[in-house]
């Protein structure tokens, strides 16, 4: 004879063994699956922008000192003036120049950690499940092992898909004019002067206001045979230009490479410095720390390979490619100054070479961590509790008391572990250099199909496809916000030659639209052609 309340006991505890073992693996997978592959989230650090930095190149006495010029000042009648110590050749750079140094020279981002945590958690619960059903006669060993056999090939079924989811010399008073001339949007000015004063009265003359408290710096510099470029956006630019003013590049004859402070620190009480110095051997320099040294990759500039390889550093921006091509060592130095740590230059030195990338966490990172380290030891106290229970003798209230204060102080510890690691703010992307190359073949496109509705038989240029790409246009307006978003730096993206964003170049075919992937390789589409 069959004891039915008996049989409905025993099915309904082995149902909820079952339940329980399956919800487990369920509510918690380890990740996202994509392509049958575990695809973890993407870390990139948040660009913050410091004061001042500049890009030194150095090669057999002769240093090119990039600027850039976007922290300065703004107005046309500014001066920008830098001391350097021989008559230099004035140029410029690009525009996403120093965006994309500080892309690729970013530290190393953890954020996605393994959960460990599962290995002590998994472990438990089959280990808890075994003696509550020995305890309670529910069920046999032979019993727990089938249910949870079933749970992992549940798991192992299921989750996957839940988851997938030249010049003359011009001499006025005692100020020699040695190099006037336009610079992309700049109106230059290349002056030698051993009077500081006259200098400054020279440039008042010309448009140019600098403030009377440079004269002591200037002075000293003039008696030290220094020259000085001076900078000032040109009256009839266009500042409603979508591109910023691109860097000046400064390259003259020096014994040892330097970047020119004492400007600087006159009316700054402090100053943020990054420094990007490509050279012979590893960089070094007074108050300043080295934040990553390495020796760089020089690949293609364009190739089929747009994944982007941050842990390596690879040189593929054509811009930068152009300005340090084959250096062998590349050190990126930052410092926050103090005024009179600004009273002197900051004179490069090289020191053998050693690699260097600092190491930070996301808060997820960190989080993650903690947890690792706690939810094992939490786990394994619990589990001592439970098997002392069964033991005679044992007061029950005080066993309860001491599992949740266990509990408790793992939960208490968890938050200073998880605040010890170095963090950084991040922007985080599921697999964003696949999303960024949709996203500019999706813009490339649909910019196609625009011009197509134009109900006119020429073909547009330059400026209509910027005023299409434009923040305010009604082209963007029908766009997602989140597909309004550069997937590295989490800001819009804009013309300019820097990783997620564009820019547009005229050929002798037509009009092709530039994108730039995490490392600053170009990738080239046409847009309009002579043909089309």
């Amino acid at each position: 004879m069959i004891d039915l309340a008996e049989d409905r006991t025993y099915a309904v505890g082995e149902m909820k063994g079952l339940a329980f073992c399956v919800v487990w693996f369920l509510i918690a997978p380890p990740g996202a699956y994509g392509d049958g592959c575990f695809i973890p989230p993407t870390a990139y650090a948040r660009v913050e922008i410091p004061d001042q930095r500049a890009l030194i190149h150095f090669d057999q006495g002769t240093e090119m000192l990039v600027i850039d010029t976007a922290f300065k000042g703004a107005g046309t009648n500014f001066a920008w003036i830098v001391p350097v110590p021989s008559r230099p050749k004035v140029e410029t750079a690009t525009p996403g120049l120093f965006t994309t140094l500080q892309t690729i020279f970013q530290p190393k981002i953890i954020h996605y950690i393994p959960r460990y945590y599962w290995f002590a958690i998994i472990p438990a619960l089959f280990v808890f499940h075994l003696v509550w059903g020995r305890r309670s006669g529910l069920c046999s060993v032979k019993d727990v092992v089938a249910l949870w056999l079933i749970g992992l090939i549940c798991w192992g079924l299921i989750a996957p898909s839940l988851a997938k989811a030249g010049v003359s010399a011009d001499p006025i008073g005692e100020v020699n004019v040695v190099e006037r001339k336009r610079v992309g949007v700049y109106d230059t000015a290349v002056l030698s002067s051993p009077d500081g004063g006259a200098l400054l009265d020279w440039l008042g003359r010309n448009g140019f206001v600098t403030p009377t408290n440079f004269i002591p710096a200037i002075q000293a510099y003039a008696k030290e045979g220094w020259f000085f470029v001076a900078s000032k956006i040109r009256l009839n630019a266009s500042l409603t230009d979508p591109v910023k003013p691109s860097p000046l590049a400064l390259t003259f004859k020096t014994e040892r490479p330097v970047y020119p402070l004492r400007l600087t620190g006159i009316g700054n009480e402090s100053c943020r410095i990054e420094l990007y110095v490509f050279g012979p051997d590893r960089a070094a320099a007074t108050n300043f720390i080295v934040e990553r040294c390495a020796m760089p990759l020089y690949p293609a500039t364009t190739n089929d390979d747009w994944r982007g390889r941050l842990d390596q550093l690879r040189i593929r921006h054509p811009g930068l490619r152009g300005l340090v091509d084959q250096s062998p060592v590349a050190t990126k130095l930052t410092a926050r100054l103090t005024s009179q740590q600004m009273n002197a230059d900051a004179y490069i030195t090289w020191a053998p070479f050693e690699e260097k990338r600092l190491v930070f966490y996301s808060e997820h990172g960190a989080a993650l961590l903690a947890t690792n380290i706690t939810v094992p030891f939490m786990v394994v106290a619990c589990l001592i509790m439970y098997w002392i229970r069964g033991r005679e003798g044992v007061y029950m209230r005080r066993l309860r008391i001491a599992c949740v204060l266990t509990v408790f102080g793992a939960v208490l510890v968890w938050q200073p572990i998880s605040m010890l690691p170095p963090k950084i703010p991040v922007v985080v992307q599921v697999n964003p250099e696949r999303r960024n190359r949709y996203l500019h073949d999706d813009i490339s496109r649909s910019l196609r199909w625009v011009a197509d509705d134009r109900g006119t038989n020429s073909l547009p240029d330059i400026a209509w496809v910027r005023q299409q790409l434009g923040s305010n246009s009604l082209f963007r307006r029908d766009w997602d916000p989140e597909f309004q978003t550069n997937y590295f730096t989490g800001q819009p993206w804009h013309e300019e030659d820097s990783p997620g964003n564009y820019t547009l170049r005229q050929t002798t075919e037509g009009i092709e639209y530039v994108w730039y992937d995490i490392e600053g390789g170009e990738h080239a589409e046409p847009l309009f052609g002579k043909n089309e």
